[in-house]
């Protein structure tokens, strides 16, 4: 049985860690141009940011695979919201 509780907080984790992902991909592209060794830069975000989110999401699969899917469309939302903060306004 899912907890409406339960659903609200598993939600927001996923929230959490989508921003946390994509907030990284966000700033990782944007020193690319500031650093010396560029694919050590991407790979080494690439790395921690799969790292952290694997890991975040770990206790939510253990609680379930509907809590594993609530997480992950919280995610997910965070990518839609940030994808259309950063894009350009159309002419």
């Amino acid at each position: 049985m899912i907890d409406g509780l339960w659903v609200i907080g598993v939600l927001v984790w996923g929230a959490l860690l989508g921003l946390m992902y994509f907030g990284g991909l966000w700033l990782t592209l944007r020193r690319l141009t500031e650093v010396k060794y560029q694919t050590v830069w991407v790979l080494g975000s690439l790395a921690i940011r799969n790292v952290l989110a694997v890991v975040g999401f770990f206790p939510v699969v253990k609680l379930g695979w509907q809590y594993a899917l609530i997480c992950l469309l919280g995610f997910i939302l965070v990518r839609f919201i940030v994808v259309r903060r950063i894009s350009p306004e159309p002419r």
